[in-house]
């Protein structure tokens, strides 16, 4: 009995000890993953001061040193503050950010690092840490310009309906990409603008105004559009040495589409027969070098576009020959900003 209890024990616990050595290495990995995410390795003292630094995650607390898994930053002085240690602390709870603590040079007390638990700490003088280069954000326009735009806009107006042209009695009805006179659910286009400082509405510089005009080829034509461009830029000129170099921004345009090809007039008889368009959105710049940022916007525009006149019917008068598409389409347009 004791020998077919052993031979059982046996069967029933080898393939389990099987899985267990099979698994081991993946469990072995995973706990080292685990044990290396916000291990420490810096310590900063601080100094004792009639001004305490608070704990972020403890605001009752005064802060005597700070444990971090990362190498305290250096921030350079400039002329409103003297050079600042940026430590990250640890997070207060679990999928929580690390706080920041920016921090004066003259309060801090010593830098320790521990290499090896082994090994006592070493103290890590200012001179060996790494220097925060912040961002190169040097806005000056292009040209003339204190602002200047190169865009590529695409957008999406939805299945409008198509257009009738006597004598047929049919509308031709618009498809999902197509620059012809029957229309398109989607529009694409080129545009350039450029804007100036309105130092009499906002010394900051942040709001800018000016003209815009590009290339639209679309509904039977190519339309210049031509208008007045607006723009606000909420971080034009960060702070040096900040690292927040990117913005986002507000813009806003209206104009008037021109064009060579449906000898529609500018200004119509009703507003169902002017040209116009409008629009308004919302972007964000990424700083791309120290001159130019790539910029993504997205936004609406309202759009009256005349379509090429009607080649028959001699009776109709000429400023009703060209028949007109409103539309509203949301608009996604791709920047180099300067």
């Amino acid at each position: 009995m004791r020998n077919n209890f052993q031979l059982c024990s046996d069967n029933f616990y080898r393939p389990k000890m099987a899985k267990i050595v099979f698994l081991l290495p993946f469990l072995l990995f995973a706990i080292s993953c685990s044990t290396t995410k916000n291990v420490v390795e810096w310590n900063v003292e601080i100094k004792e001061s009639n001004l305490p630094i608070t704990d972020r995650c403890n605001p009752n607390q005064k802060l005597q040193a700070i444990k971090t898994p990362e190498k305290p930053i250096i921030i350079p002085a400039n002329e409103d503050r003297d050079s600042l240690l940026r430590v990250y602390g640890l997070p207060c709870s679990i999928n929580e950010e690390m706080p920041v603590y920016d921090i004066p040079l003259s309060r801090i007390k010593r830098i320790t690092y521990l290499s090896d638990p082994l090994m006592p700490p070493q103290e890590i003088p200012f001179p060996e840490l790494s220097i925060l280069q912040g961002c190169c954000r040097n806005r000056t326009g292009l040209l003339f310009f204190d602002k200047f735009e190169l865009r590529a806009a695409i957008g999406f107006r939805g299945t409008k309906d198509g257009v009738t042209y006597p004598p047929s009695v049919v509308p031709e009805k618009p498809k999902f990409i197509s620059f012809g006179r029957e229309g398109s659910y989607m529009t694409f286009g080129f545009e350039i603008a450029g804007l100036w400082n309105l130092s009499f509405i906002d010394k900051n510089h942040n709001f800018q105004a000016g003209i815009t005009t590009g290339l639209w080829p679309v509904d039977g034509s190519f339309f210049v559009p031509v208008g007045l461009d607006l723009r606000y830029t909420f971080n034009q000129f960060p702070p040096k040495f900040s690292d927040r170099c990117n913005s986002w921004y507000l813009y806003g345009n209206i104009g008037i589409p021109l064009d060579f090809t449906t000898k529609a007039p500018y200004i119509g008889k009703s507003l169902d027969f002017q040209r116009y368009f409008l629009g308004a959105g919302i972007g964000y710049d990424w700083a791309w070098g120290c001159d130019k940022d790539f910029s993504i916007d997205l936004g609406y525009r309202g759009m009256n576009l005349p379509l090429p006149p009607f080649d028959c019917c001699p009776t109709i008068p000429d400023d009703s020959k060209n028949p007109f598409r409103h539309s509203n389409e949301l608009l996604l347009r791709f920047c180099i900003t300067y």
